[in-house]
């Protein structure tokens, strides 16, 4: 089983993230997200999910809030969404895999 949490630092430290509500949904227009992960308090989730759902990219809904999101990823501030760009030596993408 994945460990959630882990798999999150990991993408942070180790791989490539965009983090933001205007670079996330310009990554997932261009076709670079890989992944999009958004805190359950996202305040733009509806156009994000749109987007995704568009360009059929997975996401992952955290189940906790942005400022957990944002203390799990490593940073001092609320993260609503961020787009993984590389996952690194993460198995982030494992998390959308396991619910397919």
């Amino acid at each position: 089983m994945v460990d959630v949490n882990k798999a999150l630092k990991d993408v942070a430290k180790k791989g490539t993230i965009i983090i933001g509500e205007k670079q996330t949904k310009a990554s997932i227009k261009k076709g670079t997200a890989k992944l999009v992960v958004m805190a359950n308090n996202c305040p733009y989730a509806q156009d994000i999910t749109a987007l995704v759902a568009e360009n059929k990219i997975p996401v992952y809904n955290y189940t906790s809030t942005g400022v957990d999101l944002g203390y799990t990823c490593g940073k001092n501030y609320a993260v609503a969404s961020f787009a993984v760009l590389q996952e690194g030596e993460s198995n982030i993408l494992a998390l959308v895999k396991k619910r397919k």
